[in-house]
């Protein structure tokens, strides 16, 4: 993987083409670009207003029971305020354990409350500036962060190279099938909380290497959560048909689904190529 490096819309174009990408276009226009952003997006059965978004990124600025502290109000206000129709709510942490750092946003009973709060604040804030938030979609991104939780990494499946880079021992525990299938209800409860804060949508993650994604890499685990495909894609079909059956359409479910394995910037000391897993 390389790192890159553009200044100009031209640069963009030539690197496009170079990589064989002819079918990307490019609007130069301002006018157009405008129209392009203003227009509408169909999202399931609901609608964007415009073709702006914030995606989720989490500020690390909760506290430590997880609830949103002063950057967090004052970043989902600015949120709020800019005129994007859909604000992908933060990765959110769905139990203590799987939270990534210590000051990661986490919804449970006692932080349910503030989170709806803020929630209302974005609405009303967009309501004030734009005038209506009919067409305002924000879905939460739930989220358990695997071998990458702090301050004890849980981990799905083994591999050498990855073990390496995170420092994970070779000998660690893997997380049980028992453990697996009590985990995907602790989704389906954040997913409760979810709705009763106020969200529309919930966004079952699955990429940067957190548990779920882990997961569906697991080609050597055992048992019913690795090997064949099928397998390997339990733990997200499991959580989504769970929240599927208990909210129907209350709920709309979305997944950020990771659709690369490996490490970038890893070289073979011998060879100076990339390492793969």
């Amino acid at each position: 993987m390389r790192h890159f490096h553009f200044d100009t819309v031209d640069e963009i174009r030539q690197a496009a083409a170079d990589a064989g990408a002819r079918h990307v276009a490019f609007l130069d226009d301002p006018q157009a670009i405008r129209a392009a952003l203003a227009r509408k997006v169909p999202v399931g059965a609901s609608t964007a207003g415009n073709a702006i978004a914030i995606h989720p990124m989490e500020g690390c600025d909760g506290d430590a029971k997880g609830r949103p502290q002063d950057l967090t109000w004052r970043r989902y206000q600015r949120f709020a305020s800019s005129g994007a129709k859909l604000i992908w709510f933060e990765a959110t942490a769905v139990c203590r354990e799987g939270r990534a750092n210590p000051r990661q946003l986490w919804i449970h009973p006692g932080s349910t409350a503030e989170i709806a709060r803020l929630v209302e604040t974005v609405r009303r804030t967009h309501r004030e500036v734009w005038g209506s938030d009919t067409d305002l979609l924000m879905p939460v991104q739930l989220t358990h962060s695997g071998r990458f939780s702090w301050p004890k990494r849980i981990v799905a499946v083994h591999n050498p190279l990855v073990d390496w880079k995170t420092a994970t021992p070779a000998d660690q525990p893997l997380i049980s099938d028992d453990e697996l299938e009590r985990m995907e209800d602790q989704f389906v409860d954040a997913a409760r909380l979810a709705l009763a804060a106020g969200f529309t949508s919930v966004d079952v993650k699955a990429t940067h290497g957190y548990l779920a994604c882990e997961l569906l890499g697991a080609r050597t685990r055992a048992g019913r959560y690795g090997g064949p495909l099928e397998n390997r894609a339990r733990f997200l079909r499991n959580i989504i048909g769970k929240i599927r059956a208990e909210f129907g359409t209350r709920l709309a479910i979305a997944m950020r689904l990771g659709c690369y394995e490996g490490l970038p910037y890893v070289r073979d000391a011998a060879t100076g190529r990339r390492r793969t897993a």
